[in-house]
């Protein structure tokens, strides 16, 4: 193989300029061109260099010769002949374009240059072939531009360039996509505005507009609304670029989606006037100071608690602002609080505010967050309640009443002396277990001493009832007894019973019992006799008027009066009779005496028979029956009180109606119960009056009497509905005023085989 060029190869024995020099010159041939080689006059290769080798991949062609020529497209091998012998016959470079075969077969497009080298003496020796590979340098550019393309496209970039001397504006593919806009649509200052969001258009065609006259960077944000009707947050930065004068002829700039950042912006307004809102809105005082001890932050209560402004103290230190807390808990707390970075709680009276706070101090990287909730109708109430217990104590040493405090399976905890001398027991017993609940009570009260429990659970307080306890002794004491709830914090809940000796009112409502029953019987017994003889006078007196003809009118005038007079008569005994018995209902319920004699009968009769008995007493009245046709009604009751019940109502309708009015008496049977009703067509009855009316000793004052005897005791329907409800059947009235009322009680049907 052909030995290197001296240029090349610095060990040659053909040294022609010197080592250094030819050094330097190898090396910046090598760095200025991607080939060369060293060629004679005739077009031999002299030497050859690495890149050579490389690139058309010519190492097995011998030197020397024009093996060169090899590598040259055919169709530009002429070409490079003639290149070659004009800078030989020149003297000058000479250049040409053309394609050289490269490793893989494929033909790179070549810059050559053929540099003629002179001797000393000017004569031509060599002849320098150089070049650049235009190929290479291409796929390196468009490589280039497609790595920034794929840049800006990745990061969503839009770049765009608007000349303001000819108002031409050139978007990239990437701007356009930021609009939703296709390449093919063409694009000018006027259709960029078009898209903007109705509200941004203005400004920011002023803002184009005043960085355009300042010459100047400049930055805006606005909204954009694509074809199909979303709406996209864009931001330009721009550089407005001027010419040799300083006149603007160009802007050119960068466009980013911001849409994502906006929404996270909005989404954090939100967040924070939300956080604002609660801070506002709730009652109690909240405050934030920076790590300097400055108010950052205070709601609206806190503004109420300090009686100032939050712009009269935000950014001052709290301790001028409120200089009473120096030497106080709160400054002790919040300056450890600070120190520690570790939250703290505590209750005390706040100087400032003038009231006792409960709060809640939690550090904070820049500072603290200070929460206060009132509490000084709390501390007003456990005042109170130390002042109401205290009392409490004091009522329950006073031994006035007898007061206990129970738990919910009624063992008792505490009990003062009066309870425990009304059962004969003492404080050593109650402390060794000995006054159980299920000593001291009955078996029948217990479950009453449940039912109030749970009541009290639920409602907080039970109503008082009777109950029997057994006292150490075993003798039973009668007492009345009252439960309240009442809860300890953390502790079960316990009950507090106030305890009534009743051994006293019982004896006195037996004395009274028997007192009504003597005075009942001696005032009945007259009244009967009374009754009697009124009667008999009657009679008598008819007689003699039927069997006597020559009474004159004057007399057979006077002997009418005394009959109706003697009617009368009988009718007041038994109006009497009627309110001594009612007297001595009342006294049988309240003493639970009162008794029944059930036996299975068919309620229609008794309907019948008590309406019948009542046309007797009031002919003048119309009463019309309703009962259900050979359909016996079989219930289980006590005749005589049911036809009592019946005769209350009929007289009542009786007497709150009209005369020239019908009363109507019926009897219906639904599903299991016999209901039976009397209406009338008197004034009626209001709501209350309805709720009212049931009530023991109460009259109706707004309704007056239209016929028949005045008003009664108040007593008929009172115990009217306690004689039904014993009968496990219900009352009630239905009135509509200036309508009527209907009165009726059901009774619960029973079969024949009960």
């Amino acid at each position: 193989m052909h030995s290197e060029h001296p240029l090349f190869q610095e060990d040659s024995n053909t040294w022609i300029h010197g080592l250094t020099t030819s050094s330097r010159l190898s090396a910046l041939t090598q760095e200025m061109f991607d080939v060369f080689w060293i060629l004679t006059p005739a077009g031999g290769m002299q030497a050859i260099s690495s890149s050579w080798q490389t690139l058309p991949d010519q190492q097995d062609f011998a030197y020397p010769g024009r093996g060169w020529l090899d590598a040259v497209h055919p169709m530009d091998r002429q070409q490079g002949e003639d290149a070659l012998h004009e800078a030989i016959d020149s003297g000058h470079t000479s250049e040409l374009v053309c394609h050289i075969r490269s490793d893989d077969n494929s033909y790179h497009l070549v810059h050559l240059r053929f540099i003629p080298v002179r001797e000393a003496s000017g004569t031509i020796n060599e002849v320098l072939a150089c070049g650049n590979n235009l190929t290479r340098q291409m796929q390196t550019e468009q490589m280039s531009e497609a790595q920034v393309q794929l840049a800006l496209k990745a990061s969503g970039v839009g770049m765009w360039d608007w000349n303001l001397l000819t108002d031409e504006l050139i978007w990239t593919d990437q701007k356009r996509a930021l609009f939703g806009l296709s390449p093919e649509i063409p694009i000018s200052d006027e259709r960029f505005l078009e898209t903007l969001h109705p509200d941004d258009r203005e400004r920011t065609h002023q803002r184009n507009m005043q960085a355009i006259a300042e010459k100047k960077e400049y930055n805006k944000d606005y909204r954009t609304i694509w074809p199909d009707g979303s709406v996209h947050w864009l931001t330009d930065r721009a550089q407005v670029i001027c010419d040799e004068t300083g006149k603007p002829t160009r802007v050119v700039g960068a466009t980013l989606d911001i849409t994502e950042l906006k929404h996270k912006e909005e989404e954090l307004q939100e967040a924070k006037d939300e956080v604002t809102t609660i801070l506002e809105s709730i009652t109690d005082a909240f405050l934030c100071l920076d790590s300097q001890w400055r108010y950052s932050y205070l709601n609206q209560r806190m503004e109420t608690y300090l009686g100032k402004k939050r712009e009269e103290v935000l950014g001052k230190e709290m301790w001028k602002v409120v200089p009473m807390l120096l030497g106080t808990i709160f400054e002790d707390r919040y300056r450890t609080a600070m120190a520690t970075q570790q939250a703290t709680h505590f209750e005390a009276f706040h100087p400032a505010f003038q009231r006792w706070v409960e709060t809640y101090v939690y550090p904070q990287p820049d500072g603290l967050s200070i929460y206060f909730h009132d509490i000084s109708e709390r501390k007003q109430i456990e005042e109170a309640l130390r002042e109401s217990e205290a009392r409490f104590r004091l009522l329950m040493e006073s031994n006035i009443i007898g007061i206990i405090t129970t738990d919910r399976n009624g063992n008792i905890l505490e009990a003062n002396a009066a309870f425990l001398s009304l059962l004969g027991y003492t404080q050593e017993d109650l402390a060794t277990g000995q006054m159980k609940w299920d000593i001291i009570t009955t078996p029948q009260t217990r479950a009453r001493d449940t039912e109030t429990i749970e009541e009290a659970l639920r409602t907080g307080v039970a109503q008082p009832y009777e109950i029997e306890y057994l006292t150490k002794s075993g003798k039973r004491v009668p007492a009345l007894i009252g439960r309240a709830l009442f809860r300890r914090e953390g502790s079960p809940p316990l009950f507090l019973c106030f305890v009534l000796d009743q051994t006293y009112r019982k004896e006195a409502e037996k004395q009274k019992d028997l007192f009504l029953g003597i005075t009942g019987h001696e005032l009945r017994t007259p009244l009967a006799a009374l009754r009697g003889t009124l009667q008999l006078i009657e009679r008598r007196l008819r007689r003699f008027i039927n069997k006597t003809d020559n009474l004159t009118p004057e007399m057979v005038s006077f002997f009418e009066g005394i009959q109706k007079n003697l009617a009368n008569g009988v009718r007041q005994v038994d109006v009497q009779t009627r309110l001594i018995n009612d007297l001595l209902d009342v006294s049988r319920i309240t003493s639970g005496t009162l008794k029944l004699s059930l036996q299975r009968c068919d309620l229609v009769p008794i309907i019948r028979e008590t309406v019948e008995d009542l046309r007797l007493v009031t002919p003048e009245r119309q009463l019309l029956l309703e009962l259900p046709e050979d359909t016996p009604v079989n219930v289980l009751v006590d005749q005589n009180r049911i036809s009592q019940v019946i005769t209350n109502y009929v007289t009542n309708a009786i007497r709150y109606s009209s005369s020239d009015q019908p009363v109507h008496i019926g009897l219906a049977v639904q599903e299991n119960m016999a209901r039976v009703w009397v209406r009338d067509h008197g004034p009626g009855l209001s709501k209350e009056a309805q709720e009212k009316v049931w009530r023991c000793f109460h009259q109706v004052k707004e309704v007056p009497v239209q016929s028949g005897s005045e008003k009664g005791l108040g007593l008929g329907l009172y115990i009217c509905q306690i004689l039904i409800e014993q009968h496990h059947g219900e009352v009630d009235v239905e009135s509509t005023p200036g309508k009527g009322s209907t009165f009726w009680f059901s009774l619960p049907l029973t079969n024949e085989n009960e």
